[in-house]
């Protein structure tokens, strides 16, 4: 991934020392183990893997001009430095994915952490910005168009609710992916599988069934669960900046008028440029969605067509989603809300919000069919769409609706208290009772 979207926390995971620093530890809990089940007597130090001086650029020319083989330059490159009794059991009993998919399983599980707070981090603000808002009447918009009100609060409520569901994702995920295998080349146990047990154990992982390589339904999981939180950040930024179009401006991204330029050639310009950015974003953690469930499928035990791929999308759908994230919370934080012209805007159509209240009073008043009701209002309803009529005066003056309504319980209907009265009953159901 580019410098432009890598965050230094997420970069760190997924650079190329912090991959082989893990390879040595997998090698170094595998020596631990055999230890500590009497298959070798030999002093291991504590800090062992730490202890060894990664050399990326070392370890990619040894494979480039020597043996076009990853692991193998790396076992080069670090076993020289081991104690000297060591080194006949560096990787002894173990194939190159032992090695590499346990490692890369520590990779995945400290990603989903860190993925986790972001995520965390950005509902809180959420969770803020949706009680500050909470009674702010909006126009509800289904197709486009106006529907009925809600409040901005409610909107704001939705998405902490999705993100509670990624939450649990997260923690699903975060389970699934902490697995490694030591079982050989392809699967049968070249060590004891007591070994294999023991390394996971101090590694913090359980073992799994494995062929030469762990399944990719894992990564496939690992990068969809991804996508599917970008879809949610992709929903909150397109939805921020429809609000933020000139003719509706109920929320728009901050803007520093001093400092900051919308256009090169026009100087008035504010556009909503962090939320198109995320929208882009998505995009692309989508296509890398696909890419990975195409990983899944491998030759018999094992072939390479997925290791290419799983070095770029793994670390960039890691380390795009995480600043997503990080992005899109500090939007949130700042974004400027004009609470006065979502109101203004609710009354943009003159009472035609209302409609389905004043139907279902009158079918209740006349004892009519619902469908002869709802076809009175209907009538009149659209006539106010193309004449720009107000609605209610409309229908105080129709001898229909005169002859079951009165003035006074027409204008219940277009009480804007009653259509947001259950806000709190909403709130309680996302956020529990405070």
């Amino acid at each position: 991934m580019i410098p432009r979207y890598t965050k230094k926390e997420m970069g760190q995971i997924w650079s190329e020392e912090s991959k082989f620093r893990n390879w040595a530890r997998v090698e170094e809990a595998v020596l631990k183990a055999k230890v500590k089940l009497g298959f070798l007597k030999i002093n291991i130090p504590d800090d062992l893997a730490d202890s060894l001086k990664i050399n990326p650029e070392e370890i990619n020319r040894i494979e480039k001009e020597k043996t076009k083989h990853d692991v193998i330059a790396f076992l080069m490159h670090t076993s020289l430095q081991l104690p000297e009794e060591l080194r006949p059991f560096w990787h002894a009993g173990m194939t190159s994915y032992d090695t590499q998919d346990t490692a890369l399983s520590l990779q995945l599980t400290a990603s989903v952490e860190l993925l986790a707070d972001r995520a965390k981090k950005l509902q809180a603000i959420i969770k803020k910005k949706a009680y500050e808002y909470k009674k702010d009447p909006q126009i509800g918009r289904t197709h486009g168009v106006h529907a009925e009100p809600i409040t901005f609060g409610v909107k704001l409520a939705n998405w902490y609710s999705e993100f509670s569901r990624h939450a649990a994702r997260l923690r699903k995920l975060r389970e699934n992916v902490a697995v490694g295998k030591i079982s050989g080349a392809v699967g049968m146990y070249t060590l004891d599988p007591k070994v294999e047990k023991e390394a996971c154990e101090i590694l913090g992982l359980k073992p799994i069934i494995a062929t030469q390589i762990i399944s990719r339904d894992i990564i496939a999981e690992y990068v969809s669960t991804l996508a599917l939180i970008a879809g949610t950040v992709e929903k909150i930024s397109v939805a921020i900046r429809t609000l933020q179009r000139t003719e509706i401006l109920e929320a728009q991204e901050y803007f520093d008028p001093k400092k900051q330029r919308g256009s090169s050639a026009m100087p008035h310009k504010r556009n909503p440029i962090s939320f198109e950015n995320l929208s882009g974003m998505a995009n692309m953690m989508r296509g890398y969605a696909v890419t990975a469930l195409g990983t899944i499928s491998t030759w018999d035990e094992r072939d390479i067509s997925n290791s290419g791929q799983e070095r770029i999308f793994l670390p960039d759908t890691s380390i795009l989603l995480d600043y997503m994230l990080n992005r899109l919370a500090g939007s949130l934080e700042k974004m400027i809300v004009h609470s006065e012209r979502m109101k203004e805007n609710i009354f943009l159509t003159r009472g035609l919000v209302f409609s389905q209240d004043v139907q279902t009073l009158l079918a209740q008043k006349s004892n009519l069919p619902r469908e002869e009701a709802y076809k009175i209002v209907r009538d009149i309803a659209q006539s106010c769409w193309e004449s720009k009529k107000d609605f209610c005066e409309a229908l105080a003056k129709n001898a229909k609706v005169k002859k079951y309504l009165s003035e006074k319980e027409l204008k219940k209907c277009f009480d804007l208290k009653e259509k947001i009265k259950h806000v709190d009953y909403i709130f309680e159901k996302v956020f529990g009772k405070k």
